[in-house]
């Protein structure tokens, strides 16, 4: 049985490459991100069925700004919704900094959106029919935001813990120091009393402390040997890269890793091989753990997920992009 949530916390599961659906509807209906911007009719179709038109909505909010819970923000504010976001991310979003919602870096299309309502931690808002604490968990971002309401004990995690996973840590940008980051982030959610906790990937957590226990588990391994969190967060990122174009040509994988910026990053400066040896030591890992699966020459991910429509990945989809 699940943690029973209040009757206007509404949590949908999505499959890859888009967040989970979290809705707060009732006197002022708030969504908690938009998931990934090839999603966005979904989005809508899911919203609707909740009994909300796009519209209603008071607010947008996101835990961090990566594409699979930011892609959307374009398409939901078209319709009039204003976007909150973390004070730092915000203010580099709206200045179209290159490195925006690392959708270059990690070559992960975000169309172009705006933040109105710049977020800290320690901030209280008002969202469904309660007040909830804005909690600065950075790890799997730096600024990465969670959501408690204390009365009904709900936390909404994003990517700062799963139910049987964590939030991937990116030692080339944060460095070392973000596993630490976010181990802490984890002990301090640990602490909150919480009967309910929603998470950004998987499905409703119903037993926090084990999930907790996980975590800190998971990143205190990382803190011991740091190439645990390099190919956690390679495998995540590759697997995403499989997912959003809809598979790639066997023969063009290895050209397709040793061009992007991430794979380069992590093989020159953190773990000082070539990006052609990491390119093929990458693919072997994801053969040998059953992650990708190979038919007709092609290559996909093992994860279920949902195609973009062909030709989606032709719009701006990086802040050197936008208008």
């Amino acid at each position: 049985m699940h943690p029973p949530l209040p009757g206007w916390v509404r949590f949908v599961p999505r499959p890859y490459p888009s967040s989970n659906l979290v809705l707060l509807t009732g006197a002022t209906p708030v969504m908690l991100d938009s998931g990934y911007g090839s999603d966005a009719a979904a989005l809508g179709e899911l919203i609707g069925a909740a009994g909300l038109a796009v519209s209603e909505l008071a607010l947008l909010l996101n835990s961090h700004w990566h594409s699979d819970h930011s892609g959307g923000n374009a398409w939901v504010q078209a319709h009039g919704v204003p976007v909150a976001a973390a004070r730092v991310d915000g203010e580099a979003v709206n200045r179209r900094d290159p490195s925006a919602c690392e959708a270059e870096w990690l070559d992960q299309p975000v169309e172009q959106y705006r933040v109105d309502v710049l977020l800290d931690g320690g901030d209280r808002l008002r969202a469904g029919e309660a007040d909830w604490d804005v909690l600065a968990t950075p790890g799997h971002t730096p600024h990465h935001l969670s959501f408690y309401q204390p009365d009904e004990q709900v936390l909404l995690l994003g990517d700062a813990l799963h139910a049987d996973d964590v939030g991937w840590i990116n030692l080339v940008l944060d460095g070392p120091g973000a596993i630490g980051v976010a181990l802490q982030s984890v002990e301090r959610l640990a602490a909150l009393p919480t009967r309910s906790c929603l998470s950004g990937h998987g499905p409703h957590i119903t037993d926090p402390p084990a999930a907790f226990a996980h975590a800190r588990g998971r990143y205190e391994r990382m803190l011991a040997d740091p190439s645990r969190a390099a190919w956690h967060g390679m495998k995540r990122i590759f697997a995403y890269a499989l997912m959003i174009n809809d598979g790639m040509p066997l023969d063009s994988v290895g050209g397709y890793l040793t061009s992007r910026a991430w794979l380069i990053d992590y093989a020159t400066r953190v773990l000082n091989v070539t990006p052609e040896a990491l390119a093929e030591d990458l693919l072997a890992e994801m053969r040998r753990t059953r992650a990708v699966a190979e038919r007709d020459g092609m290559l996909y991910p093992a994860t279920p997920y949902t195609p973009p429509a062909p030709g989606w990945r032709n719009r701006p989809g990086t802040p050197r992009d936008w208008a």
